[in-house]
């Protein structure tokens, strides 16, 4: 029997009921809500003799070598989560920890969220809903483009780049994709989305797609040399984390009228800032504050998965484990 702790911010909430129920068959089982991470020190209290540790990445306490000294028993963590690069696989794995993550609960919701983002860059309708509201300049065009026919460069081909060059093709936009996993690039082309080089990418898109993972040596993948290839006209919109873009360099394209527009699923921009906020009010930038994967269906498909996961490692068979070659070369999930 395993000895099971989930830590989260909706406690017992964060599973169905009927998983609950059946994890408590076999397992013994503690739910700790709370709304931020543990302390080391409290860590090691809440988990004392727990076998398998489930937490969301909000509520997970730093996993470093002094915690897991005082938790000998750790077997299995499973975060509910896509992105693990702020844990140390190779040293979880030395003490003979797993770590599972959820690759496939929040695919969809993001890749539609990106698509959302495309939209809205082009159409600047969150500058028209703003200038109906009298918070923007009058003077500000609302001119947009149309996205058929436009190249969209998608840079991570994981499961969210795939599922986007699905949308945005349907669309009858032009596909190009960009990523350095091997197994990546062959299930990208499987898919018939045309693979090119990253330079070639950025001279050729309209706009671009950041849908990759964050691996240390690989960002920022937008840089001042990588935004100097695309053409003034061109559109940003990045779904994966901040530092994907070197946020002064898109900053200072767009001062210099050398790119259309950003938009991030984060706050990446200051609106406190008196420059940062003169480009949010003009609407080129637009800011979706890490809401891509807020969605009912991800929410309901997330606990589901999660409770399997749960499960599966408690059992002692976990799934969707990451490995550190998948830590190395991690595409976007």
């Amino acid at each position: 029997m395993s000895q099971i702790v989930v830590l989260s911010r909706a406690g017992e909430a964060s599973l169905p009921p009927a998983s609950v129920k059946a994890l408590r068959v076999r397992h013994g089982v503690r739910f700790l809500q709370r709304h931020d991470a543990p302390t080391g020190e409290e860590a090691a209290e809440l988990l004392a003799g727990a076998t398998v540790l489930a937490s969301t990445n909000a509520t997970l306490p730093v996993l470093d070598d002094a915690l897991l000294d005082r938790l000998p028993g750790l077997r299995h963590v499973v975060l509910y989560a896509t992105g693990y690069e702020h844990l140390d696989i190779e040293g979880l794995a030395g003490r003979g920890i797993t770590v599972t993550t959820l690759p496939e609960y929040a695919t969809n919701g993001v890749a539609e969220h990106a698509l959302a983002l495309i939209f809205a860059s082009a159409t600047r309708i969150h500058l028209a809903n703003d200038k109906a509201r009298g918070r923007a300049p009058h003077h500000v065009s609302l001119r947009g483009v149309e996205i058929s026919n436009r190249t969209l460069a998608i840079i991570g081909m994981g499961r969210i780049g795939r599922r986007l060059a699905q949308l945005a093709g349907g669309l009858g936009m032009n596909i190009i994709g960009v990523d350095i996993d091997p197994d990546a690039v062959a299930s990208a082309a499987a898919a018939r989305i045309r693979m090119v080089t990253h330079e070639a990418a950025l001279r050729e898109a309209d706009l671009v797609a950041l849908t990759a993972s964050t691996i240390e040596g690989h960002f920022p993948i937008l840089g001042a040399c990588e935004l100097a290839l695309l053409h003034p006209d061109a559109f940003v919109v990045n779904v994966g984390r901040p530092v994907l873009a070197d946020t002064d360099a898109v900053r200072d394209r767009l001062l210099a009228r050398r790119l259309r527009g950003y938009a991030v699923d984060e706050v990446a921009l200051d609106p406190g800032d008196p420059i940062d906020a003169v480009l949010m009010a003009e609407g080129r930038v637009l800011q979706s504050a890490h809401s891509a994967w807020w969605r009912d269906e991800v929410l309901a498909r997330g606990a589901q998965m999660f409770a399997q996961a749960i499960q599966a490692a408690a059992d002692g068979a976990p799934i969707h484990v990451v490995g550190p070659r998948d830590h190395a070369l991690a595409a976007a999930r």
